[in-house]
């Protein structure tokens, strides 16, 4: 029974490492891969039990009947296409430094045959993300540390970091922060804890590639209950991006799928003209005069009031007008 468990083994890491729709191995080819690799010599009879056997525990395996070719693996943890945005989306992440990145894409790849693991084109992209890398290789551990802190309800100590004109990070003082670390989430693609301080009744954001130095403390974490710490953690997101409220734009037609590109098909258009047509919807306000500037003189503000002012204020600091 033992052999039997070793053989089948044996044939799922010749399938699973050389095998896919496009590599169909033989029962000889599997037989002498196992021999070459493992040493071991196993027959076409051996091998075909070990194949059935596999199937039954679940694996599905394509065989001479459904191809009339020979046996590959059909499904993998990961699907190609699953493996690929994976990878793509590991480059958008600018708090996973460019080694952690790498290991990262291995992983994925390694769920592949061979014959789609080559990371070489990839290498152009990863060094093309470098300079949009965080430089702290922490975040991991960061992670690891602050899931350990919240599951045993205790305080973490830390530095925090923030860029000088070096472009290196620096601690932002000399003082560590102690906190009580409640949550981490993902936001514009950046990750940050959530976290409570002694005598504070708000929740801050901190970026996690910017914490550095994580030392789990003995002290009881601050208790907030569910329904509270929601409330707080919306608040503290509207402190980084703003609350949401109803923007009004008048938009040039050739910027339509830029638009819908920034803020979602949830938005209602009308058509005013030939040439514009009126933008409605709920976003926060920060980061609209910033986006509506870039499309000058595109896309016009027309409500709220505060918010086109600002844009006109902007517009008449033009830092690169004639003096």
């Amino acid at each position: 029974m033992a052999n039997s468990r070793l053989n089948a083994l044996y044939v799922l890491k010749i399938l699973y490492d050389y095998s896919d729709e496009d590599h169909i191995l033989s029962n000889s080819d599997i037989a002498k891969k196992i021999e070459k690799i493992y040493g071991q010599s196993l027959d076409r009879r051996t091998i075909s039990s070990a194949i059935n056997d596999l199937q039954d525990f679940g694996i599905y395996i394509s065989t001479y009947l459904d191809n009339r070719s020979g046996y590959y693996l059909e499904t993998r943890e990961l699907e190609e296409s699953e493996a690929r945005l994976l990878i793509d989306a590991i480059f958008s992440l600018s708090y996973i430094s460019e080694a952690q990145s790498k290991d990262i894409i291995k992983k994925f790849l390694e769920t592949q045959s061979i014959y789609k693991r080559s990371m070489s084109r990839y290498i152009n992209k990863i060094e093309r993300s470098s300079d949009m890398k965080s430089t702290n290789k922490e975040v991991f551990l960061n992670v690891e540390l602050i899931n350990e802190a919240i599951d045993k309800a205790k305080k973490i100590k830390f530095t925090y970091l923030e860029y000088g004109l070096d472009k290196k990070l620096h601690p932002r003082r000399d003082k560590p922060y102690i906190v009580s670390p409640h949550e981490m989430l993902a936001m514009n693609q950046k990750y940050y804890l959530a976290a409570s301080a002694e005598g504070h009744e708000d929740v801050v954001l901190f970026r996690m590639d910017f914490i550095d130095g994580i030392e789990i403390l003995a002290d009881t974490k601050l208790k907030i209950k569910d329904y509270e710490l929601d409330r707080l953690i919306k608040k503290a997101t509207y402190a980084f991006i703003g609350e949401a409220e109803r923007i009004v734009m008048r938009c040039d037609k050739g910027v339509l799928g830029y638009v819908i590109d920034e803020f979602g098909l949830d938005i209602n258009i009308r058509d005013e003209s030939e040439k514009y047509f009126i933008a409605d919807f709920r976003a926060p306000s920060n980061g609209i005069e910033y986006w509506a500037l870039q499309f000058l003189p595109y896309v016009e503000v027309l409500e709220p009031k505060e918010l086109r002012e600002n844009i006109i204020d902007s517009i008449k600091a033009n830092l690169y007008k004639d003096n």
